[in-house]
């Protein structure tokens, strides 16, 4: 059953990201929500959880987006491995870091956005809105971030209650 939350979820993140944040102009700059789906698999989840649908979902990314292939499964996976790290040394019940983390992992995939551009085209001059998208996606990211990682989580907590009640070998 998690699997199928996952997929709701990555379905779910996939038409808002595609059909309804080009819509209308407060999306407007709106950060890649996957993003926050990667911290919440690294922050509260196991390895063995997380780590596949990482991978399948970077993969989904890339096939869909348009842009170099690799380029979100690469930022996906870098930044579930930052992530794991983190959690060797901070404590992850703490709720105020999660603004923090929001805000780094988009900063982070930029850079990788970035540097693929650069790779791409050397010669090619940073275009004029590039800050301004960056610091766009850092100001929602900083606000809703947090709401959507503990979103997440919530939801997650609640198939397995709602598992328990039903299946008396899950409990």
């Amino acid at each position: 059953m998690t699997y199928l939350l996952y997929t709701v979820i990555f379905i779910l993140v996939v038409v808002f990201q595609t059909t309804l944040s080009m819509h209308f102009a407060v999306f407007g700059g709106m950060y890649d929500l996957f993003l926050l789906f990667v911290v919440y698999l690294g922050f509260y989840r196991s390895i063995q959880e997380g780590f596949p649908f990482v991978i399948l979902f970077g993969l989904a990314m890339d096939a869909l987006s348009g842009g170099p292939f690799g380029l979100y499964l690469t930022s996906y996976f870098w930044l579930y491995i930052c992530i794991l790290g983190m959690t060797r040394f901070m404590r992850v019940s703490n709720n105020m870091i999660l603004p923090l983390v929001a805000a780094g992992s988009i900063l982070f995939q930029n850079i990788i956005f970035f540097g693929t551009m650069t790779l791409f085209a050397p010669e090619a001059k940073i275009p004029a809105f590039f800050y301004r998208n960056v610091l766009t996606q850092l100001l929602w990211s900083v606000i809703t971030g947090p709401i959507l990682i503990l979103l997440f989580r919530r939801a997650h907590l609640a198939m397995e209650k709602w598992l328990k009640t039903f299946q008396p070998e899950y409990r």
